[in-house]
């Protein structure tokens, strides 16, 4: 008895100097427990201190202990951490040494999203990011996209529409590049895609008219569609093989399956069958936007331009983003002047223009509609009606300067309309036309040049 009660004192003391001193890591709390939450606390301020002067080689030590013991105290490990591991791989002299200290760094990040992925500034999606950025300057055509990859892929689907545009530019980069070497993998591609562009909508839709906001969207989203469409991957050859009337049959009750479809063909500008038929039963399912598209895509092609416009008005009515409603008032500016009503196509130019004043397609409709009119104007004063033409210039000139991609376009017509400009003679015989005044043309003013 005397025995087990000596036992029962010794364990009891065991645990009670367990309990006194732990680290973070073994308590699963930030800085651990008695003397190791002191030393936790001492190797933060000891290697923050030497860190940011940049003395790294005697912070290192006092950042291994405090990354080790207690990796849930600070953000500070993993910041100035990730500048230590820089500099280890600056002094690193082989690449087997390199390669070591490289795949520190990789789980530095790995850590960091597990201990602080829910970070407001810096979130899972920013700290994959930056893994991603560092690992191709390190690795660079050693990359492995599989990994950046497998990376990105979880952290996107945590922050969907919140991801930062540039992570979801790497992601489908990733995907993009894995699908190029395995044809297999060519639909995941497409689906993923998808996927980081309806994000990028998102954010769009959130920026508004946030200029700024909007461009920084932009700049990831623009490139991301523009591989997309070059890829080869996403032809409609491609879409037709893997998406069959009968494969459509099939998932005729599949929601998820429909929209994807309907989407896809959207994306690469495919008309065929089967996006039709898909969008036929999605509409039954859940009249979309994407689905009231498929269907007027349909009409068109069929030469049912009335039937096409009321399920493009239809769109526009369910339509949850700007660049949905954009997409159907371009169709509809195409419908309109197919039909020769080119004043109804100026009513869908400012549509368009007052859900993206950037648009350089509907400034150059704009622009040549007010031309083809532009003897409507000031009856019985040929040398106004020639003033018209600055009007048209100056908005073919915006859409050069706010859209590069029309850019070659505008500055064609703007070289054709010049000559119809009036003449210093026909400007002498009107002095109410000399230049810096203004004048007012179908309710928008102009300086004369």
């Amino acid at each position: 008895m005397k025995l087990n009660r000596m036992l029962l004192v010794a364990a009891l003391g065991l645990l009670s100097t367990a309990a006194y001193a732990q680290t973070g890591k073994a308590s699963g709390t930030p800085f651990g427990h008695g003397q190791d939450s002191i030393r936790c606390r001492q190797s933060i301020s000891l290697f923050t201190s030497l860190g940011k002067t940049g003395n790294y080689q005697d912070a290192l030590e006092h950042w291994k202990k405090a990354y080790d013991e207690c990796p849930a105290s600070s953000k500070n490990i993993y910041i100035i951490g990730s500048k230590i591991l820089h500099w280890r791989l600056e002094q690193a002299k082989d690449p087997a040494a390199k390669k070591a200290v490289l795949e520190q760094l990789l789980k530095l990040y790995d850590d960091r999203a597990t201990y602080f992925g829910d970070d407001d500034k810096m979130p899972v999606d920013k700290i994959m990011l930056a893994k991603t950025k560092d690992y191709l300057t390190i690795a660079g055509k050693d990359a492995d996209y599989t990994k950046i990859y497998a990376w990105l892929k979880p952290a996107i689907a945590q922050t969907k529409g919140a991801t930062a545009p540039e992570a979801l530019y790497y992601y489908t980069f990733a995907s993009r590049s894995v699908a190029m070497r395995d044809t297999t993998k060519i639909e995941n591609y497409i689906k993923d895609y998808l996927e980081a562009t309806g994000f990028a909508d998102e954010a769009l839709a959130a920026a508004g008219e946030d200029a700024a906001a909007r461009k920084l969207v932009e700049d990831f989203k623009n490139p991301m569609d523009a591989e997309f469409a070059q890829s080869g991957l996403a032809g409609c050859d491609l879409l037709t093989k893997l998406y069959t009337s009968d494969k459509i049959d099939e998932h005729k009750a599949d929601k998820a399956y429909l929209t994807t479809t309907v989407a896809l063909f959207q994306a690469a500008g495919c008309d065929a069958p089967a996006v039709f038929r898909a969008s036929r039963y999605l509409f039954d399912i859940e009249p979309t936007a994407n689905a009231a598209m498929g269907l007027a895509g349909e009409a068109i092609s069929s030469g049912k331009y009335a039937e096409a416009s009321e399920y493009l008005n239809k769109a526009i009515a369910l339509a949850k983003t700007s660049s949905e409603r954009v997409k159907c008032y371009e169709v509809l500016i195409q419908l309109s002047l197919k039909q020769g009503n080119h004043g109804q196509a100026r009513t869908y130019a400012n549509k368009v223009l007052a859900e993206n004043p950037n648009s350089g397609q509907a400034l150059i409709v704009l622009a040549q509609s007010t031309a083809n009119s532009a003897s409507s104007f000031f009856p019985g004063d040929p040398v106004k009606q020639r003033c018209v033409y600055y009007l048209v210039i100056n908005k073919l000139r915006r859409a050069a300067s706010v859209d590069p991609k029309v850019a070659g376009q505008a500055n064609r017509l703007i070289a054709s309309y010049q000559r119809y400009l009036p003449s210093a003679q026909d400007i002498f015989m009107h002095p109410e036309l000399k230049k810096g005044s203004t004048l007012n043309i179908g309710g928008e003013t102009i300086v004369i040049p």
